[in-house]
């Protein structure tokens, strides 16, 4: 939803009586613009002993009661927006609204925020004019510090914070007050009613009396927190299946050779034998000694004729 902001201020108007009344309308013909030696005002407040917060914490100058005169003759309506600039940084503008006329001539009091984006000191000279700027529909804000995200209600913050303030500036960073600490905002953009502003003209809008939908951009000094590695597959060298052989590629097979020259290069074995049951272990004829035998003309069941049969009789029975 849209940030509203209350309906404040007024237009100066002749009276009869010679003192000022409030009236209604928006713009004028004619322009004021002077110069002033500049202070801040906490001066002021020290010197009048007031209480300097709801002077600081806005864009409302002070001004000397000459000014007033001025305005009136010149039919500056409602709202009273003026152009700051310094003479040292004239490219650099910024818009403001008014709340007194009680300054010594020749002075004008500024909020102490003013001073530091203008880059003025006590004492400096600045250049003051009447200002006419479009009513805001679009402001971007970027907090200076990521505390001032942290707040419970931001957007509900800064709407009661503006209600100080008449006009925003691209590029200027206003400061509000809130639970007794201060924050810096930044202004990043600003759209105006009836389209795109024109080619030099100010980027700044009013707020008095409108309704704006604003945007925040994340603060200043805001860093993205690092991106927690995703989980991946546990690495090979750490892996069960590491010490897999299926895993492990196989040597190039040896085609040169011959596999039964590996078969006789095995040594026999050559040790002693011995059984569980502690019987003796029968002894077998190795195949070379049978061989060897056989060369020799001897049998493997021994030497003179053997002779292996079975006589049947005529019953079937086997007899000896």
């Amino acid at each position: 939803s849209p940030l509203q902001l209350p309906a404040k201020g007024r237009t100066w108007r002749d009276k009869p009586d010679g003192m000022f009344a409030f009236g209604g309308g928006l713009g004028g013909a004619r322009r004021f613009q002077d110069s002033f030696r500049c202070h801040s005002v906490s001066l002021l407040a020290a010197e009048q002993q007031r209480d300097s917060t709801r002077l600081e914490y806005s864009d409302k100058i002070i001004l000397p009661p000459s000014c007033l005169e001025k305005l009136a003759h010149l039919e500056i309506q409602y709202p009273m927006i003026f152009e700051i600039s310094n003479p040292r940084y004239a490219q650099h503008k910024l818009h403001v609204g008014v709340l007194e006329f009680i300054a010594q001539e020749g002075m004008v009091y500024l909020p102490y925020w003013v001073m530091e984006n203008m880059r003025l000191n006590e004492g400096d000279i600045i250049h003051l004019r009447s200002a006419s700027i479009r009513k805001g529909r679009y402001v971007k804000l970027q907090p200076q510090t990521t505390d001032f995200i942290k707040i419970s209600n931001p957007k509900a913050v800064l709407e009661q914070s503006l209600r100080n303030f008449s006009a925003l500036t691209k590029g200027e960073t206003f400061r509000i007050l809130y639970n007794k600490r201060k924050y810096d905002i930044g202004v990043v953009e600003v759209r105006g009613e009836g389209g795109p502003f024109a080619p030099g003209a100010p980027q700044a809008v009013c707020i008095i009396e409108t309704d704006i939908e604003l945007d925040f951009e994340a603060p200043a000094d805001y860093v993205e927190p690092p991106r927690k590695p995703s989980p991946t597959a546990s690495p090979l060298s750490s892996s069960p299946m590491e010490k897999s052989p299926i895993l492990k590629p196989l040597a190039a097979p040896m085609l040169d050779g011959d596999s039964s020259d590996e078969e006789h290069a095995a040594p026999a074995f050559n040790g002693v034998g011995f059984r569980l049951d502690g019987k003796p272990i029968k002894q077998k004829t190795s195949p070379a000694a049978a061989s060897g035998a056989a060369a020799a003309g001897g049998s493997m069941l021994g030497s003179g004729a053997v002779r292996v049969g079975v006589r049947i009789g005529a019953d079937g029975s086997m007899q000896s």
